[in-house]
């Protein structure tokens, strides 16, 4: 990236997100055009770009005459699109954009009469008749035009706007006040702090957005990596609790200078100080205990979850009321039951338990209340949290953070500085990962949600070879009952308000492939830049084939479907919190399959 301010730094990182989000979901329209069909005099191009995509909005549904400006950006790579000549874009990933974003002033007295691509070129070039046409935009004022061309109501467009600004402000401080230097010696909890942009997706990577009765967090106030954790004393008849709970609150409370008081009828919750507001609104019956008696924990890459310092064998998760990313980040009393209750599951499904170890579920809690949306927000999950002295265990989204030049993490601590030593270790990664992530899908119907976040990468202390995984966090897994039963003669205890249990075996290939082949995947691919070159792909088609059997309809799915599901976030977001019927609730778009991809050698 040239040389750029923190400031827009931070802006790029949101915005580009966010025009990748609206362009992939095709809520717009746009055109790929290649540099050698773009005349010098109208951009200012930049030397390894391959082509400018323009962001245009659909005409047939947009408010286009109050908001006079579309959309540029160019990009180092070509991106997937629908057809061929002037192309409009059908996948693009925010990491093949480059700096900066413009906005185009098109002419007022310029009426758009058709919708294909000789008239949107035609519309677009007509505008560049000098310089002042073009202008450098923000993150926050292309959400402001994208909501315009959309018809976004004012209120919820407010709110967009907002946390779009406010990822953009945490981002550019967590810019100015990174300084992990991360190595293999490097703890666990110091690469799950390691994380610089999070989600390498979603608009809202950054977003901290409090929701009352807690009260606004301002960028910058609040110690995430450090929080309090508190203590609320309720009645042992009003909650319910799994595994061994007590026992385990009581090997936090022995560390506490201050052991808070205890009695046979009550049970003592750890609870976020954030969270605090929440537990005095919603529980009036509970007692929060005073602040003396508090520990000082250290946040892990999910923000509602932390580990004790002095208890480096359990990590605990606790309802926090703030929204990161689309989600508000309670905990359902259904995930606390499910995850326990998966434990006899877990010891029987089709995993090489040498290669994966799971981070079990073990003990929880969560009240005796009809409506979960309140109940969310008193709830508690404890779980393994497993270290090895021979073993780094290190979350994978901290590996394929970049810096502000393109090279990720991975390639400077493993010193992967050539082509063959990426292509070396991402056949060695991809080999162990397929061989513990998907033999339980087409054996058990049942998927973990392995997405970076959730899957830790284990090397050998001593020679930073990978050895194998670690699986964490059982909210997201999803499993079809009966293939589950016809594979091991049982059925996973769920509740019936649960999203585990699913109705087809495809919806956990889904699944998977959102989790485990975009998320994850495709991020070291192209952490190692062997993505648009199609080397890594390769590498994933020759495991998969060689694990999973031939005549499986997940090898048809994922190796004979052009098209698969592709997550919305922008979408779901805008379900979340729109009015407006045409864009509640559509969650997924069909798009190009990554597990087909040949790369740029082979393609467009």
């Amino acid at each position: 990236m040239e040389s750029i301010s923190l400031n827009q730094r931070a802006n790029f990182a949101t915005a580009s997100r966010l025009l990748a989000s609206i362009i992939n979901e095709e809520m717009v329209d746009t055109i790929f055009v290649s540099n050698n069909n773009i005349s010098k005099n109208d951009f200012k191009q930049i030397k390894p770009s391959r082509g400018m995509i323009f962001v245009l909005p659909d005409f047939k549904k947009s408010n286009f005459n109050n908001e006079n400006y579309i959309i540029s950006v160019q990009t180092l790579y070509n991106p997937m699109i629908f057809t061929q000549q002037f192309d409009k874009v059908e996948f693009v990933d925010p990491w093949d954009m480059i700096f900066p974003i413009n906005k185009i002033k098109i002419k007022e007295n310029f009426s758009f009469q058709n919708n294909d691509v000789e008239s949107s070129m035609n519309f677009i070039f007509s505008s560049l008749n000098n310089n002042n046409s073009v202008e450098e935009i923000s993150a926050v004022e292309l959400m402001r035009i994208f909501e315009v061309w959309i018809n976004l109501e004012n209120d919820v467009a407010k709110v967009l706007r907002e946390e779009i600004d406010g990822s953009v402000r945490n981002q550019e401080i967590d810019y100015k006040n990174y300084k992990h230097q991360l190595s293999l010696t490097s703890s666990s909890i110091e690469w799950e702090q390691g994380l610089l942009e999070s989600h390498a997706f979603h608009p809202m990577h950054k977003t901290r957005r409090a929701i009352p009765p807690i009260q606004e967090i301002v960028p910058g106030t609040y110690d995430f990596m450090n929080p309090l954790i508190r203590f609320v004393e309720v009645p042992l008849d009003k909650m319910v609790i799994r595994g061994s709970f007590k026992e385990t609150i009581e090997r936090i409370t022995k560390l506490m200078e201050s052991p808070p008081p205890s009695s046979d009828n009550t049970i003592l919750i750890p609870v976020h100080e954030l969270q605090i507001p929440n537990i005095e609104s919603k529980f009036p019956s509970v007692n929060i205990l005073p602040e003396k008696y508090s520990i000082r924990a250290k946040g892990q890459s999910a923000l509602r979850t932390f580990v004790i310092p002095d208890l480096n064998d359990i990590a605990i998760k606790v309802s926090l009321g703030i929204k990161i990313t689309s989600v508000l980040r309670t905990v359902q009393p259904w995930t606390v039951h499910s995850g326990i209750a998966l434990e006899n599951i877990l010891d029987k499904i089709e995993i090489d338990r040498n290669l994966l170890k799971v981070s079990k579920e073990f003990a929880g809690a969560y009240p005796i209340e009809k409506d979960f949306n309140i109940a969310s927000h008193l709830t508690c999950i404890i779980r393994d949290e497993i270290n090895s002295d021979s073993e780094r265990v290190i979350v994978c989204a901290a590996l394929v953070e970049r810096d502000e030049f393109g090279k990720s993490v991975l390639e400077k601590v493993w010193n992967l500085n050539t082509e063959q030593k990426r292509i070396d270790f991402f056949d060695r990664f991809i080999s162990i990962l397929f061989k513990v992530f998907l033999p339980p899908v087409f054996v058990n119907g049942f998927t973990f949600e392995a997405h970076l976040q959730n899957v830790l990468a284990r090397f050998d202390s001593k020679s930073g070879e990978l050895v194998g995984f670690v699986v964490r966090d059982f909210g997201g897994i999803r499993l079809h009952q009966d293939t589950l039963f016809e594979s091991i003669g049982e059925k996973a205890d769920v509740l019936k308000e649960s999203y585990t249990e699913v109705k087809t075996s495809l919806e956990v290939y889904d699944w998977m492939y959102i989790t485990l082949i975009f998320n994850n995947v495709q991020r070291f691919a192209r952490a190692l830049h062997l993505h648009h070159n199609g080397i890594g792909w390769d590498i994933v088609r020759k495991y998969f084939k060689q694990i999973v059997p031939r005549d499986h309809l997940l090898y048809k799915t994922f190796l004979e479907q052009d098209k698969l599901k592709y997550k919305c976030y922008m979408k779901t977001k805008l379900g979340g919190l729109s009015r407006n019927v045409s864009i509640r609730c559509l969650f997924f778009v069909q798009k190009p399959n990554l597990m087909l991809y040949e790369g740029e050698r082979r393609s467009n």
